[in-house]
């Protein structure tokens, strides 16, 4: 009556509790009380021509406002956090920034300085893109403004503009025109080494694949996570116990395959229930990361990606060669001696930089002055003119990288000059009058410079070039040397010269050819270096180099060297994390894994148990596979080193072995009508409080009581050893009830309540639930009666003098009716229970087995719940009236004779010790059960 009154009580709250769609809020009596006693609130004024209306008005305004303003601005947020995720514009942004690694380095080594315009587009192109992006993303995703990834992707960003040709040639490039001799060269090492900073800072656009692998590898994750959720609902609903015959065989191993395991061949093991492979070093497949992993890989790779790029900075400042602040050349180059020897038979042939006049002789008038130095003159003249095409055969080709392109001459000192004695003329017709000037000065093989000295052309070859010569080199191309016995007409500047190379490539007979042919950074100056300020500006003679061999040598090993880095990058934060992740992160993510199994569904954990088990049995196995195949030496390292990781285990391993136990220990302890306690108490992490307070939940389910008989006897007789005997008793019950699908509840010593949960599964499984209760019963009696351990009780005399021909018996009662499943007890204690007057009934039902004479009594609604053959196998015993049920009930039996069965003396064989192997049998018999 006091449980039938306490379930009336509860459905009487229930009844009272406001249905979710009703629109009144329920008040507490000390609500009831507060507003009782607090003074009326005066209605509010009518509206009107009062003060406050106005300000009413405008307030409503203004929020209206502001709330336009924030749909607007979470419409902007969510199309940019699109658009950030969108795999389009990820793509898109990924190939801009490879090309954006490689782009610079390809234009320098496999094309022309005509498809320069063309490469500055695109770089134009991705520098718009990746603002564009730096800006969508500082909107759209959170954590990334002012962040890591937002700082390297400005940084990126802005190098980009150095690659654009026409701001990289003002910053790094030196044209050597009207600039000293010395300076010209130290510009242009200081511009090589700037450029070569600049691929060491460029590489900042790394962090922007990194960004693109990593939305990768999270998409992945995240596809992952939702196949394996689709699996994990069908498998979760298989474990609750719903799916019909035949429907959850995929999830357990045949017979055949369960031998396999057994037999220690190495089986892919499956990891907490899932159909993904469980690999040793990983973490589990499709489970989320978890942050701490998340964050310290982030964290890792970001320190990696920086320690990089700060040694390949910081490296080269460690050589004099290639300091940026202080850099100091090891040696002179064979072109700078060159022009310094070229220069001195200049000096020679024409005296510069003398105070005494305004100008040199040569410079004054192009025909030499008739005196008594003339042949002197014609003298030093042959030597200068050898000097320089000794200078050009050397260098104008050969197995060099550098090799001479372009000469030229300039005088600023002749230029003033100039303006002085043509004031009518403008200042570049002046410019123009003394570059012809130049240009004929230095024609070469004139007769009116070398007289008697003249030397034919023909023999040019024979003076300066030997085909056996020990330096590989060509000898001028004919075309060369018709150009320089001509007057000099290319104008480069300030400077009038002439093309060394066979073919010259200038828009017109005056253009500047090195300037037409070669990048900024595709020439390299030479200049004689042995000469004062007023030399210089008398005459300047400069060499232009062609190093296109050096730079695309430098663009193929810079595309190399990124191509290293990222791998070096990648490998580098691999090999940073791998450590961190077999010793840590992956334990806590396996850990994370089996704790999320065991609260979804708590029954579970003995299957993690088993799990474990396996893998460890496979482990071995592979071990005991490695060991045979490795020689004596191999086999000892192995071998202890082995021995050392079982000696000392880590903590992470023992933890979660631990948590394995723990929730085995729950599924045990609580069995299936504790589930739903262990799995809401799991759930929520934000607080350590247990709350014990929890409603129950009414299920519809087969309660079955088993009692022993004699049992007060048997523990006054027993003593001690009562445990055992109970236990004995209690693994027949219990696995019996497992094998035909039903679920130990609860022991109260003499008494064992089993259940078969009959809630949301369909009519013919009921009905198979039920023909399963009974024959579980069935399969109890002739256990017990078959048992060899049980029937030494039969001769024990304590036993035999208390009950006259003792032996182990058992009472039965089956009812079926609705519960309520939950938990009972407080902060201190928690039991499962099932509490309805049906429980009551079937314990009574069991209790008169005794008083009828009978091993099993069952209501007529469990009989009406099982199938009709096996109903016309019970036989009707009473109707009566059991306290707890409100009308009365028809009992029946089964009727067997248990005392017909023999001892089963025989010891049967171990099937196999390997646990795994035997919960995977037992999976196939209750299939196979629920089939038949």
């Amino acid at each position: 009556r006091l449980i039938a009154g306490e379930a009336d009580g509860l459905a009487v709250m229930a009844s009272r509790r406001p249905s979710a769609d009703s629109t009144f809020v329920p008040v507490l009596p000390d609500q009831g009380r507060r507003l009782s006693n607090a003074p009326p609130v005066p209605p509010p004024p009518l509206g009107g021509a009062g003060q406050n209306s106005p300000k009413r008005i405008s307030v409503g305004t203004s929020r209206s406002e502001d709330d336009e303003k924030n749909r607007r601005f979470a419409r902007l947020r969510k199309d940019c956090q699109r658009l950030s995720n969108n795999w389009t514009f990820a793509g898109i942004t990924t190939a801009l920034t490879v090309w954006a690694l490689f782009g610079d380095d390809c234009r320098i080594a496999l094309t022309h300085q005509d498809m320069d315009l063309l490469f500055d587009i695109f770089t134009v192109m991705c520098i718009l893109v990746f603002t564009f992006e730096i800006v969508v993303s500082s909107i759209g995703v959170d954590e990334y403004f002012l962040g890591f990834f937002f700082l390297l992707d400005v940084g990126s960003t802005t190098t980009l503009v150095l690659d654009l040709t026409w701001i990289g040639n003002a910053i790094f490039c030196s044209d050597g025109e009207g600039e000293g001799a010395l300076r010209t060269g130290r510009a242009g090492r200081a511009g090589a080494r700037a450029s070569r900073t600049v691929r060491i800072i460029r590489l900042m656009r790394l962090a922007k694949l990194y960004k693109a692998y990593k939305a990768s590898v999270e998409n992945k994750k995240a596809k992952a996570r939702r196949i394996t959720g689709q699996d994990g609902s069908a498998r979760e609903s298989r474990m609750s116990g719903m799916v019909g015959p035949g429907e959850g065989d995929e999830d357990l191993l045949s017979l055949e395959d369960a031998e396999e395991d057994a037999s220690g061949a190495p089986r892919e093991s499956f990891v907490d229930g899932g159909g993904e492979p469980e690999k040793k070093d990983d973490g589990p497949p499709g489970a989320p990361e978890t942050r701490v992993g998340k964050k310290l890989s982030d964290m890792t790779t970001r320190r990696v990606i920086i320690l990089v790029l700060v040694m390949l900075f910081c490296m080269p400042q460690f050589t004099p060669s290639s300091n940026a602040i202080q850099a100091i050349d090891e040696f002179l180059r064979s072109s700078n001696l060159g022009a310094d020897v070229v220069y001195q038979r200049w000096r020679s042939y024409c005296p510069v930089g003398n105070s005494t006049s305004n100008l040199p002789w040569c410079l004054e008038d192009l025909d030499p002055p008739a005196d008594s130095l003339l042949s002197r003159r014609q003298v030093n003249r042959q030597w200068f003119e050898k000097a320089f095409l000794n200078f050009m055969y050397q260098h104008h080709s050969g197995d060099f990288a550098w090799q001479l392109y372009w000469v030229g001459v300039s005088s600023s000192h002749l230029v003033s000059v100039f303006g002085e004695r043509y004031a009518s003329m403008s200042e570049a017709d002046r410019l123009i009058e003394a570059k012809r000037y130049l240009g004929e000065l230095f024609r070469f093989n004139q007769e009116r410079y070398l007289g008697k000295y003249q030397y034919p052309i023909d023999t040019w070859d024979s003076m300066f070039y030997g085909a056996s010569w020990d330096v590989s080199m060509l000898p001028l191309s004919e075309a060369v040397k018709t150009r320089i016995t001509q007057p000099w007409e290319e104008r480069c500047g300030t400077f009038v010269g002439l093309g060394v190379q066979p073919v010259v490539k200038a828009s017109t007979p005056t253009g500047c050819s090195s300037r037409e042919e070669l990048r900024c950074s595709e020439r390299e100056y030479a200049a004689p270096l042995g000469l004062t300020e007023d030399e210089e500006s008398d005459l300047s003679i400069l060499f232009t180099f062609d190093i296109r061999k050096t730079t695309r040598l430098e663009a193929g090993l810079s595309i190399l060297q990124t191509i290293f880095i990222c791998f070096a990058v990648g490998l580098g934060a691999l090999s940073f994390t791998k450590d961190a992740n077999e010793l840590l992160l992956y334990p806590i993510e396996r850990m994370i894994a089996k704790m999320e199994t065991i609260k979804d569904n708590p029954l579970e954990a003995m299957r993690l148990g088993d799990l474990e088990y396996k893998r460890e049995e496979l482990e071995q196995a592979q071990r005991k596979e490695e060991l045979a195949q490795m020689g004596r030496c191999l086999k000892m390292i192995y071998r202890s080193k082995y021995m050392k990781k079982q000696k000392d285990p880590m903590e992470t391993v023992m933890l979660e072995k631990t948590i394995i136990k723990l929730g085995g220990l729950l599924a045990i302890g609580f069995g299936e009508a504790g589930a739903e306690i262990v799995g809401h108490s799991m759930h929520g992490s934000a607080t350590t409080t247990l709350n014990a307070m929890m409603p129950g939940q009414k299920v519809d389910a087969i309660v079955g009581f088993v009692s022993i008989r004699h049992f007060l006897d048997a523990t006054e007789v027993l003593r001690e050893k009562v445990m055992l005997f109970v236990n004995q008793v209690g693994e027949i019950v219990h696995g019996c009830v497992d094998d035909y699908h039903g679920a130990p509840s609860k022991n109260t010593g003499d008494a064992f309540l089993v259940v078969w949960r009959l809630t949301g599964a369909p009519q013919d499984r009921q009905t198979k639930l039920a023909d399963m209760a009974v024959m579980s019963f069935v399969k109890i009696l002739a256990e017990v009666n078959k048992s060899r351990m049980l029937a030494i009780y039969r001769k024990h005399p304590g036993l035999l003098q208390r009950v006259k021909g003792f032996r182990v018996q058992l009472g039965f009662g089956l009812h079926s009716g609705w519960a309520i499943e939950g938990a009972m007890g407080s902060e201190f204690k928690i039991d499962a229970a099932y509490l309805s007057p049906n429980v009551q009934v079937t314990a009574r039902l069991q209790t008169a087995t005794a008083n009828y004479g009978v091993w099993l009594l069952m209501s007529h609604a469990m009989v009406n719940s099982c199938s009709q053959e096996l109903a016309l196998l019970c036989r009707l015993i009473d109707h009566v009236s059991v306290r707890g049920s409100r009308s009365p009930i028809r009992i029946y039996t089964l009727d067997l004779d248990e005392k017909a069965l023999d001892v089963v003396t025989k010891v049967p064989e171990l099937v196999s010790r390997n646990r795994f192997k035997m919960r995977q049998l037992r999976e196939v018999r209750r299939n196979e059960k629920l089939q038949e």
